[in-house]
């Protein structure tokens, strides 16, 4: 057998590899969480507020190496798309957020908290778990950009009015913070990519690995940091788990109102708008509201990882999109 054909069998191999752990992730998603809690003083002197802005970054350039200029361009051409997603994650949401919050019959601690969910823009690692489903990355960024910057002026306005409470939000510390976290290495990827074509189609399996492994850290630090909160109530979790599911669903159902839509952009609208921003939903409620009030954006940073893993890897395992290519290295 020739020497080629030996690295190709190889590289299958490693990519078939890629495929299988990538597929367990809400596995390992959940073994992070259960060790985390379970040990949060190691987890915390070890995955310190650095460590995971540095996970987040790596995960935003595995991100951005596995897409291209032309891709983005593409899904700017889905403004239809784009504007739904906008429409589900600052209208839906929220009022979904109101809903579940009479449902579980929730102090009005944590009904802030859950409002603040709902309100919020969408999460980083939505763009990791459209590449799990099979959906469109590039899209994922376009939708996750857009409802982050729109953020700036959606979220005290929706604040203000569910609540009756003004919410400040820093706009240039927020715009920093997308431009440093989110932004800059996807920029910097793109960058890579365009450079070095050959590089990344070579590396291309090697994205989803590093994008879990650097999303089990985000998991694994936020964690650690709210176990005590999560014990405080079995609705608290249950809230946690319910927005993103009947989100998921919701936006599911309302994206068959185009039934032309690909269904690469199906699951990328779904999964947008489970994703939301539990970080920041966690800073504004310990910021400006009791304590008590973070125990659900608290929650959802486990919850929502468990979620969105899982949802993409099953609906890509019931329904394969072809996302990995073969890795010739």
């Amino acid at each position: 057998m020739s020497s080629d054909s030996s690295q190709y069998r190889d590289s299958i191999s490693f990519a078939e590899v890629s495929k299988r752990f990538c597929a367990l992730s809400p596995l390992w998603t959940i073994l992070a969480a259960v060790f985390a809690m379970q040990n949060p003083s190691f987890i915390g002197s070890t995955i310190s507020l650095s460590v995971m802005q540095s996970a987040l970054g790596i995960l935003m350039l595995s991100m951005g190496l596995s897409i291209t200029p032309s891709d983005i361009l593409r899904a700017i051409q889905k403004p239809y798309i784009i504007l739904l997603n906008i429409l589900l994650c600052f209208g839906m949401m929220p009022m979904l957020s109101t809903f579940i919050a009479s449902l579980l019959h929730l102090t009005p601690d944590h009904m802030i908290g859950l409002t603040l969910l709902g309100c919020v823009s969408g999460g980083q690692a939505s763009n990791l778990f459209a590449l799990l489903a099979g959906g469109d990355v590039a899209l994922s960024v376009a939708c996750t950009l857009s409802t982050t910057l729109l953020g700036i002026v959606a979220i005290p306005i929706l604040v203000e009015r569910m609540l009756s409470t003004v919410v400040v939000v820093d706009s240039i510390e927020v715009l920093q913070s997308v431009a440093q976290l989110v932004l800059g290495p996807l920029l910097l990827g793109l960058i890579i990519g365009t450079i070095k074509p050959s590089l990344t189609e070579k590396l291309q399996s090697l994205f989803p690995v590093v994008g879990v492994l650097a999303t089990l850290v985000l998991v694994s630090g936020g964690a650690s940091s709210c176990t005590n909160i999560i014990s405080s109530g079995t609705n608290i979790l249950l809230a946690s788990y319910l927005l993103p599911l009947l989100g998921g669903f919701m936006a599911w159902i309302v994206s068959f109102l185009k039934p032309s839509m690909a269904e690469s952009s199906r699951r990328t609208l779904v999964v947008e708008t489970l994703s939301k921003s539990p970080t920041l939903a966690y800073v504004l409620s310990q910021k400006h509201f009791a304590e008590a009030s973070a125990a659900i954006p608290a929650a959802s940073m486990v919850s929502l990882a468990i979620i969105g893993a899982a949802v993409s890897t099953f609906w890509q395992a019931l329904d394969p999109i072809e996302t990995y290519p073969v890795c010739r290295i």
